[in-house]
């Protein structure tokens, strides 16, 4: 009886004894540390990935709830961020997601195609940016480009492609690596005429888009309140036209614009002035967008054409 007792017992030590040396020489135990509270995917990502890919995942993670991140190779030196979540993707958690993402002004243009991805699929327009601004040096920011584009025809790849649990970004291989700075409000000046209305105060040219003396189109920039341009530029057309046409509003929501040559979600108002001098019609129209971009969100872009 105690044979059989110290027999089972040292079976019992070698079992425990091989489950630990397993435990400590398997790749799974250890290479996954104790999963961080609160960052929304698995650690163990950053071990499936190298440090170039992970710093895309962590770009663009805290934007989206998920429990896998991957990123694969695509054609001509693209990349393929891939998330996979709990939950069923709808338009309501796209929404989100892109909402996140510009709120650390990473901005997203474009639809979201809802299907399987394909590297063949493209879109007239579309993009993706990030934008941060530079130290030192007012009134200027840095973007990175980062939609891949079809090698072929150069089109833009879909955004954004959501299949049930998968949320697919193709993008650049230099994305978030290659910068290119944008002078918000320039230092100099190009020569331009003087509008009708005035220049609202403290604007500045930022470039002269048509000036053939028929009709004459610049662009300004300026730092300042979306509302109050709005009414500056209300009040001079009523006093140059007998119609001011306004539509939009400095408080609706954001929709797809391209402001300061970027692409991202603004709010657009368009103020448009007629008269009828000597049986001509004459116009004012002035187009003001406002970006929710936090790193653009402090400027407004200012655009007047005129005959």
């Amino acid at each position: 009886m105690s044979f059989r007792t110290n027999f089972m017992n040292g079976v019992k030590r070698s079992l425990v004894l091989a489950a630990g040396l397993a435990a400590v020489s398997s790749p799974a135990f250890a290479q996954v540390p104790p999963a961080e509270k609160g960052t929304g995917y698995l650690a163990v990502e950053a071990h499936e990935t190298s440090p170039e890919n992970r710093e895309l995942v962590q770009i663009f993670a805290p934007a989206i709830s998920h429990r896998e991140a991957k990123v694969t190779a695509g054609k001509g030196g693209t990349r393929l961020l891939t998330f996979t979540t709990d939950s069923i993707l709808n338009g309501r958690a796209v929404r989100k997601f892109n909402q996140g993402l510009l709120q650390r002004g990473i901005n997203v243009y474009g639809a979201a195609y809802y299907g399987d991805f394909s590297w063949d699929r493209t879109v007239i327009d579309a993009a993706i940016t990030m934008t941060r601004p530079v130290a030192g040096v007012p009134d200027t920011i840095e973007i990175s480009e980062g939609i891949a584009r079809d090698p072929q025809t150069n089109l833009p790849l879909m955004p954004l492609s959501v299949s049930i649990n998968d949320l697919t970004i193709p993008l650049k291989e230099d994305f978030g690596k290659t910068w290119k700075r944008v002078v918000i409000i320039p230092a100099e000046e190009p020569a331009a005429p003087e509008p009708k209305t005035g220049r609202y105060p403290g604007s500045k040219v930022r470039t002269v888009l048509q000036n053939d003396g028929e009709r004459r189109q610049v662009v300004y920039a300026v730092k300042g309140d979306l509302k109050a341009v709005e009414q500056f530029f209300d009040t001079k057309l009523k006093e140059l036209h007998r119609t001011v046409i306004v539509s939009g509003d400095a408080d609706s929501t954001p929709s797809p614009a391209e402001v300061f040559g970027i692409k991202t979600s603004a709010q657009v108002i368009v103020l448009s002035g007629y008269s009828y001098i000597d049986k001509k019609l004459a116009y004012t129209e002035v187009t003001l967008r406002h970006a929710s971009d936090p790193n653009l969100s402090p400027y407004v872009e200012i655009e007047v054409a005129e005959n």
